[in-house]
This record gives C-alpha cells, structure tokens and sequence, in this order.
C-alpha cells in the first residue's frame, strides 16, 4: 500500500500544485523489550532513523523531477492522535490515507482519522488507477458543494481532465396527496433539481457547460447511487463536500461523505473540507 499511496501522491501533487509533502509512519514502540535485548544483544530495534532512510529510497524513486517538497517524520504512539495533531500543527491541507481492499494488515486507523482531520481527506485504494481523465462531483447544491467543485475545476484548468456533476434526489413522503402518481412527481422533483443545478452553476460563476447526471432514489442510498454512477462512468476520482444540507449530515464528514470513504471501492475518493472546520475539536482533544 505505501508503494501506491507514494505514487498516487507524486501524481498528484502535479494535479493539486502541492508544494510540500510530509510522509508520516507512525509506529506503536519503536523500542525492544529490555530482556529481548539482553538475551540476543546483536538484535537491532526498529529505530526511527532506519525506518526513515526505507522510506525515503521509495520517496525518491517516484518523486525523482518533480517540483515539490518531501520530508519523513517517523514517531510513535497512537496514530490517530499524532497525525491529527501533526496535521494541525504543520498546517496541512489535505491528508492521503491509503484504503486497503485485499491485502494485508488491517491498516491505519483510518475512521477516526477521516471523521475528525482539520482539512480535505484523500482516500487512496490500493488499485487506484495513476492517472486522472474523468472526475464526478456528487452536489446537493449546498456551500460544501460548491468548495468541492471548484476544486475539481481548480485542477482541471491545470490538467486536461472531464468534470461532470452527479446529483442524487428523492420523491417526498406524502406525495400521493396531491394526487399525483409516483412518476408524475419523480418528474416534478427532477425539474425542481435541474432549475436548482442552474442557479449552482451560475452562483458559482462555474461553466454552463459542466453535465450535470440526475439519480433517482426511492431508498436514500445516495452513496450507493454515486458510486454506481461512478462505476458506470469509468470515474477517476469522487470529489464531494464533507457536509451536505441534509439532517444526517450534521456528523463531522457527512453521512454520504463517511459511506464513500468506506463503500467496497476501487476508486479514489477526495473529500473536501473548509480547512480548519474541526480545529476547535482538536483543540480541545489535545488542548494545544
């Protein structure tokens, strides 16, 4: 997985003009039992400098050219705490985690760390393809929505890549009251959501021409939709806000935005967030 994650992130940092990269192992005792030692005293512990120097060989081999920063920080502890602490404390703007699928080690604690970092999270699978030519931002019209579009076009403007919208919307309950069948009002929603897609693009100052695909659901499994879409579409990347304006996304990534990072996957999802949104949790978690 770190051979993917350090390669996804070299591609990437072309795509997002990232300008530093700190590459972050967190292990839980970098030190060897007293009596392990003292039993095969030629037996070497895992030192941090050790660690630091494999690391970097990877770092060079995929960064070798590119214009951009690299520095290792090898620590222990628990690694939830220390990474949101050191996203904090160097001022990150977005985390790379990798997702594992099928191979081995259960991975970082990744849930704690996608539901309270203080900045955008990118969810990197361990067969995300190293290349980006179509990207699908999910909107609900919300404020999260438009940060996450115009990153999507951000990177755009610097690379040659499709940008295309997806939105997921519902049939209200109650709706045989006004007479009308289920289909009948299917319709009326999607014209409310398409009127809707049209005043987005233009308060946004977006582009007339970004497509916008409209996803009907009868079940509220929006996630599931976007990604079907996603998969459909031959997606790159997933870029979505991490709140959306809808009751169940009042958690800290958003309910659509937890059920993407954490869906059966293979492709790589960025969730976007105003920066500094958790920071007063953080504070009050590490009281810095």
């Amino acid at each position: 997985m770190d051979d993917q994650l350090i390669k996804y992130a070299a591609m990437m940092s072309r795509l997002l003009s990232l300008e530093k990269i700190f590459f972050v192992h967190i292990a839980k005792d970098l030190r060897l039992p007293e009596e392990l030692l003292e039993k095969y005293p030629d037996l070497l512990g895992p030192l941090d400098e050790s660690i630091e120097v494999d690391i970097q060989k990877k770092i060079d081999e995929y960064f070798s050219g590119l214009e951009v920063e690299t520095k290792c920080i090898v620590q222990e502890g628990n690694p939830i705490d220390k990474i949101l602490r050191l996203s904090k404390i160097k001022d990150v703007d977005v985390i790379f985690m990798g997702r594992k699928k099928s191979l081995e080690g259960a991975g970082i604690a990744s849930s704690g760390i996608a539901r309270n970092c203080p900045c955008s999270l990118f969810l990197v699978t361990e067969d995300s393809k190293l290349k980006v030519e179509k990207v699908a931002v999910p909107i609900d019209f919300s404020n999260h929505s438009y940060l996450a579009m115009n990153v999507a076009l951000e990177a755009q403007r610097k690379n040659a890549f499709q940008v295309s919208a997806v939105h997921v919307y519902g049939v209200p309950l109650g709706y045989h009251k006004t007479g009308k069948s289920y289909a009948e009002f299917s319709q009326i929603m999607k014209l409310h959501a398409q009127n809707d897609f049209r005043h987005f693009l233009e308060k946004g100052y977006f582009s007339a021409d970004i497509p916008c695909e409209y996803v009907l659901t009868d079940e509220g499994k929006y996630a599931d939709l976007v990604y079907e879409y996603a998969e459909n579409n031959e997606i790159d990347l997933i870029v979505l806000g991490s709140k959306g304006r809808t009751p169940v996304s009042s958690i800290l990534i958003g309910s659509v935005a937890e059920k993407l990072a954490y869906i059966d996957s293979h492709i790589p999802v960025l969730i976007v967030k105003s920066k500094g949104e958790n920071m007063g949790f953080l504070d009050a978690l590490f009281n810095i």
